[in-house]
């Protein structure tokens, strides 16, 4: 969190074609943010293709949701991407994907078991899945923070794809990889 906002918009920018050439995120699909500070996010607008993101598309947000910088309309998840970040000090990033694999799981809603030693290491837990709730509402914010919990480090959203969470962006990606694979 000691980077400058423009530093962070340009590690978010970097992260979210990772995760499109990695194929956890498709067209405008997915969605990241992370903490600029206690009390702000940069966080991806609606409806944009992440390999047509500029730095300056990040809208910069405080936690009650008011928009501090940008013009474009923040991504419809902005209010769970929120309450994960009021919920838990300890992630700075948050990851949003529809994982192709991980999504087939959502849909038969299978956790995922620990199966390797990098899982273990760093997700540390099966991946539990979310009771149904629509896109964008309260009802999939409150789903997603109490799967999380204190302490998880990835959830299913039933029917929807992963939210992968970290103390960095660097973590929250390897930890929607590692969940995807």
């Amino acid at each position: 969190m000691n980077l400058s906002e423009y530093e962070l918009r340009e590690k978010l920018l970097k992260i979210a074609r990772k995760c499109i050439r990695y194929r956890l995120m498709a067209g405008t699909w997915g969605n990241l943010s992370a903490r600029l500070d206690r009390e702000k996010v940069l966080i991806t607008p609606s409806g944009y293709e992440k390999t047509a993101l500029k730095p300056e598309d990040f809208l910069l947000m405080d936690l009650d949701g008011n928009i501090l910088r940008g013009d474009l309309k923040p991504t419809i998840e902005t209010s769970m991407h929120l309450e994960i970040y009021k919920a838990r000090d300890d992630v700075n990033a948050v990851i949003h994907t529809h994982s192709p694999y991980a999504m087939m799981l959502s849909v038969i809603n299978e956790p995922i078991p620990v199966l390797t030693v990098e899982f273990a290491s760093a997700v540390g837990h099966e991946v539990p899945v979310t009771e149904l709730a629509l896109p964008g509402t309260k009802d999939l914010a409150d789903e997603v923070v109490s799967a999380l919990g204190e302490d998880k480090m990835a959830v299913l959203m039933r029917n929807h794809g992963v939210v992968a969470v970290g103390g960095s962006l660097e973590e929250a990606y390897n930890v929607a990889i590692l969940v995807e694979e």
